[in-house]
């Protein structure tokens, strides 16, 4: 069992903050995460994650932090339910990804995905650079929000 990150909670509430009312979870064995994020359109259950080094890739996130991602999946998906992870390096630098059902998609301090990170383009986004990034627009099968298939050679 890790230590319960406490002071990168405290340097976490100030973010947590900006985005809406922060209720903390009481810390004890099996708790899926240490604290939720609430506005009237979004719920978001986020646990921390301390490790050495961020700059790495999104696979070996999702490997070293297994277990983590395995207990924010037993919160529900769905548009209004955020289930985030915010890995703090020792220098308590963040970066913030929400847990979908296949992948993990890398989060700004606002919430939102990184336009480049992720695989759903923001609306208004031109068509061209969404056609660079190897993104199809969606389909009427699809969604907003929805992660779109990517091309295939």
């Amino acid at each position: 069992m890790s230590r319960h990150p406490l002071k990168a909670l405290e340097k976490a509430d100030p973010i947590a903050r900006q985005r809406g009312d922060v209720q903390y979870y009481e810390r004890g064995a099996g708790m899926n995460a240490d604290f939720t994020i609430t506005t009237p359109e979004i719920f978001a259950p986020v646990k921390i994650k301390r490790m050495r080094y961020l700059r790495c890739t999104i696979r070996w996130l999702e490997r070293e932090a297994a277990d983590e991602i395995a207990g924010l999946r037993l919160f529900p998906s769905s548009r209004e339910i955020s289930r985030e992870l915010w890995f703090c390096s020792s220098g308590y630098a963040f970066r913030f990804f929400r847990v979908c059902d296949t992948g993990l998609v890398e989060l700004g301090r606002d919430g939102q995905p990184l336009a480049e990170k992720s695989p759903v383009p923001k609306p208004g986004v031109a068509e061209a650079p969404v056609a660079r990034q190897g993104i199809v627009p969606a389909s009427p099968g699809n969604s907003p929000g929805d992660p779109l298939p990517m091309d295939t050679p």
